[in-house]
């Protein structure tokens, strides 16, 4: 890489993580763990202008004369820019705190993330805390100006926060929380005067500091503005209507489909898949409709556990002993960095999601997360599990998040990618949304041909997780752009999956919030397994499954067009051996 390269890429990646500490945090770099993000209305401007300035640095470059890794690498970072800038118009940052993001749920996490073996990480950890009620003031700030202006989600996407908002505050700080564990469990090398001394110093800023904050937050919330949260449910109703879906969808599918081109692949998708569930069906004997044998799934006791540790176990169980071991018939190489597997936490836990993977850190203090919801575990369907671990852990995400970390010779912006505040979409850095999450999907097929649905029942759950995605394309576009009410969305997921009414009801709630997140799952496994056809035909006996996954793995995440252009060489350079 030449040295001019270089430096604009270093240059991109120092201002990121000075920007956001808190992303430098979730992937291990603990120079900024003294900061929190400035949430200011001039902080934003301030990035758009640094941001036009580093393509404008770019563009400086003479592309044409580098060699090809650079000038992908410069493609990429100019792309990765202009998708931030494009979508800044919207000003979705205007809505910091909703039922699945926000303080209320995210700055314990953050906490968990430091580290903590000196002195010098404590002093960072208070500094945090003593920051922190500036950072509620900006956020507020935020959200009176999307009163202002207009910028304001619908009532059903925000109704819990005040209640978990009211939790924090009722939270016993002595006891084992995020906020204050840090508090409870010092290193060896502290003597016990430095142990009391930083105990003190932090009860002190939590009880006079951060839990003013968040009081002065939760009343905001209530009094100001929970009254002008609106009813209606689509992103069209939001400044700049139908412009704003269609950009938040071009964000996460990352190619030129129209909402009625998304739609209409839904309604082709559940078509089929339905037709493969069918035959399950009646290759178990079952007697009565569709939808009897979807209430069958949902209310027979067999299709559940008795409580929530035999749920935690049976997913532990099925990645250790049924899984990992098929792995390396599939898979060239195994990430180093490991992955544990543990409860959502329980603040969270009502309205998030049936599983979900957090990625480790660079330093690998903290290794990658998969989240599994106990919370109504009488409602978690055994049949649902295999499809889920595949996705979120192994060899979905984790093999994903760990192997992207691991290529030291890729720039950093190309290994990283900032997991959370999907509510900023789309005026925020890319996601690759249909690169992370079709790979997803794409493993819950993998599973079919490494055997791992050997019930009926199993398989079945995996076609309803399909069918889900499938569903997800229908719905998202249905609410967002074709006027369908929220209970036309419930009815259409109940009537075609094996989902709980309670996990219907989580995932439309996600899909009103995070507008055309739920449609990447699906463009992207298309595409992924289109690409793999594509090799299989054109090198024959030369195809390598483990070829194909290892140079989707190591290309990290990106767009599905230069997805293509990298299928594409391995297939050139595979023919030419």
């Amino acid at each position: 890489m030449s040295a001019e390269v270089e430096g604009i890429l270093r240059s991109f990646w120092e201002w990121r993580l000075r920007e956001s500490p808190e992303f430098a945090t979730q992937i291990g770099v603990h120079t900024y763990d003294n900061k929190l993000d400035c949430h200011s209305l001039e902080a934003y401007v301030k990035r758009q202008d640094d941001c036009k300035e580093f393509l404008k640095n770019l563009s400086a470059l003479g592309k044409s004369e580098l060699p090809k890794t650079d000038a992908l690498n410069l493609k990429l970072l100019e792309r990765e820019i202009q998708t931030y800038l494009d979508g800044c118009s919207h000003k979705s940052f205007l809505f910091p705190v909703i039922n699945l993001e926000g303080p209320q749920l995210e700055f314990g996490r953050l906490i968990s993330w430091m580290k903590f073996e000196t002195k010098d990480d404590y002093e960072k950890y208070l500094s945090r805390l003593e920051a922190f009620p500036t950072q509620v003031s900006e956020i507020i700030g935020l959200l009176e100006e999307g009163v202002r202006t207009h910028h304001i989600p619908p009532r059903l996407t925000v109704v819990h926060v005040p209640d978990q908002i009211q939790k924090v505050l009722n939270a016993d700080f002595t006891d084992d929380n995020d906020l204050s564990k840090p508090l409870k469990r010092f290193p060896e090398t502290f003597t016990e005067e430095e142990r009391e001394l930083f105990r003190g110093r932090g009860l002190k800023l939590i009880e006079e500091k951060v839990k003013p904050a968040f009081k002065k937050i939760h009343d905001y919330y209530v009094e100001k503005y929970l009254p002008h949260t609106r009813e209606s449910i689509s992103c069209t109703h939001f400044p700049g209507g139908g412009d704003f879906y269609t950009q938040a969808l071009k964000f996460h599918i990352a190619c030129d489909m129209s909402a009625k081109e998304v739609h209409d692949l839904g309604q082709k998708e559940v078509k089929r898949i339905r037709s493969r569930m069918d035959e399950i069906i009646q290759e178990v004997g079952f007697q009565g409709s569709f939808k009897e044998f979807l209430d069958m799934l949902r209310t027979e006791k067999r299709f559940y556990f008795d409580t929530k540790e035999e749920l935690l176990k049976g997913y532990k169980d099925l990645c250790a002993k049924v899984i990992e071991p098929k792995l390396n018939v599939y898979f060239k190489e195994m990430p180093k960095m490991p992955f544990e597997i543990i409860e959502t936490p329980a603040d969270a836990a009502p309205v998030a999601p049936a599983a979900y993977y957090l990625g480790p850190s660079e330093d690998g203090t903290r290794p990658g997360v998969f989240m599994v919801n106990t919370y109504k575990h009488h409602t978690r369907p055994k049949y649902e599990m295999v499809s889920l671990a595949l996705h979120e852990a192994v060899p979905g995400h984790h093999l994903q998040t760990a192997f992207a970390m691991e290529q030291e010779e890729q720039p950093s912006f190309r290994r990283y990618v900032e997991d959370r505040r999907y509510y900023e979409v789309p005026a925020r850095f890319a996601m690759h949304t249909a690169y992370m999450e079709g790979w997803g999907l794409y493993c819950e097929f993998l599973g079919e041909e490494m055997g791992l649905y050997q019930d009926p029942y199993d398989l079945f759950g995996r076609l309803s997780a399909e069918i889900l995605r499938a569903c997800r394309l229908v719905v998202d576009t249905g609410m967002h752009a074709f006027g369908w009410s929220r209970q036309q969305a419930v009815d259409f997921m109940v009537e075609n999956t094996a989902m709980s009414f309670h996990n219907v009801n989580t995932e439309i709630d996600r899909y009103i919030i995070w507008p055309g997140q739920a449609c990447a799952y699906k463009v992207g496994e298309i595409k992924i397994r289109e690409l793999r056809r594509k090799a299989e035909q054109k090198l024959g006996d030369k195809f390598d499954i483990k070829d194909y996954h290892h140079v989707f793995l190591s290309a990290g995440p990106m767009g599905l067009d230069t997805l293509e252009e990298a299928v594409d060489e391995y297939i050139e350079n595979t023919l030419n051996k």
